[in-house]
């Protein structure tokens, strides 16, 4: 059961109502929009940086890999559940699935590049160490790719510890345990 109120779509603003479109499934919306709702600013940033994603220079895929090993690092099952089915949706098969969120190898220098910098940025304070930078780029990653990837786990990490404190449950079935 939620622990944030769930708002009415007629409390809220109209430039909310308008970011809230694209996300839309059938004309209805996960009750999860409703409940961050509670700080509209919020929601709106999040769904414009959502949409800045999806512009951006990562495809699917690689959207996909950040958030599945960012929820597993931030044990969100919500999103777990969510990014396991739309990982599966870009192409990831249920193998490479797993390697991702345990920051394991796939074969895929660049999913594997991009894999190592989230589980180091996540994990480890400071400054990046420069070789998975370096490694980063000879798997052609591009200054872009790199804030891109910056700007996905900050949007997946939001959508991970609001739904901890919403103690947020998943529509879908829950992702495999590791």
């Amino acid at each position: 059961m939620p622990r944030l109120s769930t708002c009415k779509e007629s409390a809220l603003s109209d430039a909310t109502l308008s970011a809230l479109e694209p996300v839309r499934t059938d004309g209805r919306l996960a009750e999860v929009y409703l409940q961050f709702a509670n700080s509209e600013p919020a929601l709106r940033t999040y769904l414009l940086m959502e949409a800045a994603l999806q512009a951006g220079s990562l495809d699917a895929k690689d959207l996909e890999s950040i958030k599945l090993l960012v929820s597993e690092l931030t044990q969100c099952e919500y999103c777990l559940s969510i990014h396991t089915f739309k990982a599966g949706k870009a192409g990831i098969t249920k193998d490479d699935q797993l390697l991702i969120r345990q920051a394991r190898p796939t074969g895929d220098e660049r999913t594997d590049s991009l894999v190592q910098l989230v589980n180091a940025l996540f994990q480890q304070p400071g400054t990046l160490d420069q070789h998975l930078l370096d490694e980063a780029r000879s798997a052609g990653l591009s200054d872009e790719n790199l804030v891109d990837l910056c700007m996905a786990m900050s949007t997946i990490f939001f959508t991970n510890i609001t739904n901890h404190i919403n103690q947020s449950t998943s529509p879908l079935p829950a992702a495999p345990d590791l």
